[in-house]
């Protein structure tokens, strides 16, 4: 991972090819010379404040491209989160979701020949790597001449908790539960499976976030949060060619007390519990 520099992996398939997918993955992530904070789309910052020594946390992620995704494969997008800093921090992941559709090709009255081309642009086009564009209605550019159109959109607002990904959840778009986000689930849990008490370095979800219990040292890494992601077998022509990207935030936080604040931990819930004694 290179620092200062947004990662973004993306897949291309072929348009003629069934039930193939783009998959734009990208994390968001802005690390400064002397310390990390995390920049969401509106530009809102966390509230660490800059240290004397470093002060950085990274995302941390193993992804194998799979430049034709079809249905029924998986494609591998190991998450960790590390302290690459000279300061102990606390972490959390959220997640959010992005999902756009295209129109079908519909002369043989199924929509199997492909996506329908169009020979002129909305005026707008959107970018297949910047979710801020995927708009319904909106053109894709192939080449001069060419475009796709949008049909469907879900987006997932990284500036609201209550529209990030729900552990165990429903999903907001009936498109999305033909793609599974596989966690590493014996390390992670909430409300309804809960840890015993001798139980440490884990994540414990609620309300939106993943919180890791441990305060991680300098150069110590989480355990992992997500294994792959996979494409269901089942998935409904309607969807080929649709671009999906997966974003995960991240805050980080010293070791002080504020951190239940910062983050508008409940008093009395379980992760005020779990930092209770770490904090200080």
């Amino acid at each position: 991972m290179k620092k200062g520099k947004r990662l973004l992996k993306i897949i291309h398939t072929h348009k003629l090819l069934w039930g193939l997918f783009s998959i734009v993955l990208s994390l968001l992530l802005v690390v400064g010379t002397t310390y990390s904070w995390i920049t969401y789309s509106d530009d809102r910052i966390n509230r660490n404040k800059p240290n004397s020594k470093q002060f950085s946390v990274v995302i941390d992620e193993s992804f194998t491209p799979n430049l034709q995704w079809s249905p029924g494969t998986v494609t591998e997008k190991r998450l960790f989160i590390k302290n690459d800093g000279q300061l102990p921090a606390f972490v959390r992941v959220s997640l959010y979701e992005f999902l756009a559709h295209f129109e079908l090709d519909m002369v043989d009255g199924t929509g199997n020949g492909g996506l329908k081309i169009s020979a002129v642009s909305s005026g707008t086009d959107m970018s297949g790597d910047d979710a801020k564009t995927w708009e319904k209605g909106r053109t894709y550019k192939l080449k001069t001449g060419q475009y796709y159109t949008v049909s469907e959109v879900y987006k997932g607002d990284k500036s609201q908790p209550n529209t990030a990904y729900i552990y165990n959840g429903n999903r907001p778009a009936d498109g999305l539960k033909y793609l599974m986000i596989n966690f590493n689930n014996p390390d992670i849990f909430d409300k309804d499976n809960q840890p015993n008490n001798e139980r440490r370095h884990y994540w414990y979800y609620s309300e939106g976030y993943f919180y890791y219990s441990e305060m991680l040292k300098p150069k110590e890494k989480t355990k992992e949060l997500i294994q792959n992601v996979s494409l269901d077998k089942n998935l409904p022509n309607k969807y080929k060619g649709s671009l999906y990207q997966l974003v995960p935030i991240m805050d980080s936080h010293d070791s002080t007390k504020s951190l239940l604040e910062d983050w508008e931990i409940p008093a009395g819930s379980y992760v005020e519990a779990m930092y209770h004694d770490k904090v200080h």
